[in-house]
């Protein structure tokens, strides 16, 4: 991959991450809902029943594949980085997670002044776990950010 391709993709890989995290997130939560009614039968027809299990199991499937998914971003952004603390690793997915869903939340109301000080807080702690992941001060501009991770590269 040529350095004009990669160009962005440390921060597109943050959102990435992000956006994995909230889609597996919102399966699951499906997926415990289908579960929670299946456990009453009495009420549903057989074909409920069936339709039931069919979506229930697509959901399944869709957080193991999207799981793999983050871990895969995951790998990926500790490769463009020199060097990383590995024990930041799970420290940055719930940051990403953090940032991810205060975004969601701050969208149910964007003009209350709480929910913009949670997002704005996620959105800066997220930034600092990643920058001592990545042992670089994480810069919000891909082009600055893909000059800092490559610098002695």
């Amino acid at each position: 991959m040529n350095k004009d391709s990669q160009r962005w993709a440390a921060t597109e890989l943050i959102e990435l991450i992000a956006n994995l995290i909230a889609s597996y997130s919102h399966h699951n939560e499906l997926y415990n809902s289908l579960q929670s009614d299946l456990e009453h039968l009495d009420i549903f027809t057989d074909e409920q029943i069936t339709q039931m299990e069919n979506d229930s199991e697509w959901h399944y499937n869709k957080m193991i594949s999207l799981l793999e998914e983050r871990r895969l971003a995951m790998r990926k952004l500790k490769e463009l980085a020199i060097d990383c603390d590995d024990h930041m690793r799970c420290l940055v997915k719930h940051a990403i997670a953090s940032y991810q869903f205060s975004q969601e939340v701050l969208n149910t109301n964007m003009d209350y002044l709480d929910y913009i000080h949670l997002a704005e807080t996620a959105y800066q702690y997220m930034y600092e776990c990643v920058s001592k992941f990545l042992w670089v001060t994480l810069v919000t501009c891909a082009r600055c950010l893909e000059d800092e991770l490559n610098l002695d590269k």
